[in-house]
């Protein structure tokens, strides 16, 4: 091939390369820095939006929509611009002002396209940290692994991440179809951080819509592939608080060769999200666990076979 050609050939692939780089987008409400929660040591955590289910308890409601929207926040709005009727949009606020104009911020833009690899250069800036911590980068949500666009994207990511050195994992459900090949699913992702939420399937997908068979027929692809999985049991009054609950989760996770559960109290942490996004709160006034309700939880848990942790710790 002459000298031409071949340059050519290399414009060609290389732009080639920057289309399939542009074509992989995630919708990102936040990227957290230095968390201690989401898969071990220093974290960066991109939370993406969208998911397919609603639990109840959810503390994230500003990434259920799929797509951007606007939250309005009470405590900082001033009324600069109400309204002359005082009526109010779907968010509570009295005005029509878009969130780049309003003076106080109170109102806000959820969710940005962000494409991956200008999302992987914001994660791996605290690289030295995560090498020194064991941490790395997590993707979490809603469900980042919810259709088969966003798993593509989210391979990419993780695989970027991972070129640069970072320990990589996901906060998911999986209880989803998966469209992409497991073993760059399996080999881009160190940890898989899988829910176990209501053991009874007809409660699950009555109250979350999650299905528990799903789940469980991807986490045994996974294991089977060499993949890392590690039950994270959030432990809510009146849903999975039940010992009978949390022995089946256990003994399940266990079952499909799971070593190791993260006990997650319930906490009222995004009680006050739903109102500025225009959401019912289910939970509101619901106690939080004592600690001994909390110590019950980790000794059933522990007492079906599995390595117990508060929160991932």
């Amino acid at each position: 091939m002459c000298c031409r050609a071949a340059g050519e050939r290399a414009g060609e692939e290389r732009a080639g390369e920057c289309v399939a780089s542009a074509r992989h987008r995630l919708c990102v409400t936040n990227v957290q820095r230095f968390s201690l929660h989401d898969g071990g040591g220093i974290r960066s955590v991109a939370f993406t939006k969208g998911c397919p289910f609603r639990c109840p308890w959810c503390c994230n409601p500003e990434n259920l929509s799929f797509e951007p929207e606007e939250c309005w926040h009470e405590k900082l709005c001033c009324g600069c611009s109400a309204r002359p009727d005082g009526s109010r949009d779907a968010n509570g606020a009295p005005c029509d002002t878009p969130p780049e104009r309003c003076p106080m911020a109170a109102k806000e833009l959820l969710g940005t396209w962000r494409e991956v690899d200008g999302l992987a250069d914001e994660l791996l800036r605290d690289l030295p940290f995560f090498e020194e911590s064991g941490g790395g980068v997590t993707v979490s949500g809603g469900e980042c692994l919810a259709g088969a666009a966003r798993q593509r994207a989210v391979i990419a990511l993780l695989e970027r991440c991972h070129a640069a050195g970072a320990a990589t994992a996901l906060e998911t459900t999986l209880a989803v179809p998966l469209a992409v090949p497991l073993d760059r699913l399996v080999g881009a992702c160190d940890a898989f951080l899988v829910d176990f939420k209501i053991a009874d399937r007809a409660r699950s997908l009555a109250v979350t819509g999650i299905d528990p068979l799903v789940r469980d027929a991807n986490v045994a692809r996974v294991v089977a592939a060499g993949g890392r999985v590690v039950a994270r049991m959030p432990v809510i009054p009146g849903f999975t608080d039940g010992d009978a609950c949390i022995r089946a989760n256990a003994r399940r996770a266990r079952e499909l060769g799971i070593r190791r559960a993260d006990v997650l109290p319930f906490h009222q942490l995004g009680e006050s999200k739903y109102a500025s996004v225009g959401r019912a709160y289910g939970m509101g006034g619901v106690a939080q666990l004592s600690e001994e309700d909390v110590e019950r939880a980790l000794e059933l848990v522990r007492a079906e076979g599995l390595l117990a942790t508060l929160r991932g710790e």
